[in-house]
């Protein structure tokens, strides 16, 4: 029998190591042993920096914010665009693999089918971008529990709008925390659409502490993404309860 591939984890380096400055926190991920790190904004960081520690230390970065900008708000349709223009191009230098962007908040009084489809255009008009930066644009419903009134929490409506779109450079980010607050069934949800998501997020529920301290079974959940052969990002996006290291640590052997 086979021996299954580990899984690929990326470090969220907003949430870990957070007394340290940003630079430290990617020299953490490194010493222990992490392909690759995440973040949010590029606001604050130094880029220029950011890029030599990456290739210094051998860390390969799978996502960031490409835009906060909503998705079904015309009236903010120029500054979503010239968002990724921007990050498509910070994607292009660190050879990120995913740009994470959101719904934003529905609209009241505008019907949601309407929302909907000026979110498609919007992301076709954008993965054109992303397909010059060789990079990907990554949809993530969030939960209404965390965020109301955002207009995406279902992962359903994520995948058939990624499929609507129909680029290759727009897919989803299934994050397990959102997914299971909103509707669970995570394992059917993912080996069901594991072509259409682009980058996977983990955190426990409740608390979205670490993998391994609620309800979620990430053992199995670990276990059906080796079994898949899953091969991108899995961000290891949560707030830990204890030592970060040693949390990161405690995570990975679950996955083994």
């Amino acid at each position: 029998m086979a021996t299954l591939p580990p899984l690929r984890f990326s470090v969220c380096v907003e949430t870990m190591f957070t007394d340290k400055p940003f630079e430290q926190r990617l020299e953490y991920v490194a010493d222990l042993g992490f392909p690759a790190f995440e973040f949010w904004s590029r606001q604050g960081k130094d880029m220029n920096i950011a890029l030599a520690l990456k290739l210094a230390l051998r860390l390969e970065v799978s996502a960031f914010t490409g835009s906060t900008a909503s998705l079904v708000d015309p009236a903010q349709r120029q500054q979503f665009l010239s968002d990724i223009t921007r990050a498509a191009s910070l994607a292009f230098d660190l050879s990120c693999a995913n740009l994470v962007v959101t719904s934003g908040p529905a609209l009241p009084n505008v019907p949601r089918d309407e929302q909907r489809r000026h979110l498609v255009a919007l992301l076709h008009e954008a993965a054109e971008t992303a397909a010059d930066a060789d990079t990907c644009l990554v949809l993530e419903p969030l939960n209404q529990l965390d965020h109301p009134g955002t207009f995406l929490s279902s992962s359903d409506e994520g995948f058939a709008i990624v499929r609507e779109v129909g680029s290759p450079h727009v897919k989803l980010c299934f994050d397990v925390y959102h997914q299971q607050l909103s509707e669970g069934n995570l394992t059917q949800r993912i080996t069901d659409h594991l072509d259409l998501i682009g980058h996977l997020q983990v955190a426990d529920v409740p608390g979205r502490h670490e993998p391994g301290t609620g309800e979620i079974n990430y053992e199995h959940l670990f276990g059906v993404l080796r079994e898949l052969n899953y091969r991108g990002y899995v961000g290891l996006e949560y707030a830990p309860l204890f030592d970060a290291k040693a949390s990161l640590k405690a995570v990975r052997a679950l996955s083994q």
